[in-house]
């Protein structure tokens, strides 16, 4: 538990250990970008991440991203921001990355349709 120690940060990406999962609920273990902000991922004992699913998708919840030495992903994919989802801090295992600015205005966007608060 991170009891006051920040272990992770936003705009990290992690591998996450997703199962078990419930329906259409994303699965697996996979890469997902951390999107908490860092006082409740320093206090808290659940973070918010959205996961990266392979190939590109054109759609208003997605945010197509490109692999990079910076981000650390094995390729192309996307942000399913459709998925969002608090994890245990107990289900992030190695960091892959860290997402690049470029990404954080469209994230936003999809989050605010997501959530609708625009």
């Amino acid at each position: 538990m991170p009891k006051g120690k920040l272990t992770y940060r936003r705009g990290e990406i992690y591998w996450v250990t997703m199962n078990p999962t419930v329906g259409a609920e994303v699965q697996k273990t996979r890469s997902c970008l951390v999107v908490q902000n860092n006082t409740m991922n320093q206090y808290g004992e659940v973070t918010i991440v959205l996961p990266f699913r392979p190939g590109s998708k054109q759609a208003p919840y997605a945010v197509n991203v490109k692999a990079s030495l910076v981000n650390g992903l094995d390729k192309d994919r996307f942000v399913d921001v459709g998925q969002i989802r608090a994890v245990s801090y107990q289900r992030l295992r190695d960091k892959v990355g860290t997402l690049e600015d470029i990404y954080w205005q469209q994230i936003q966007q999809a989050l605010n349709i997501v959530l609708g608060f625009d």
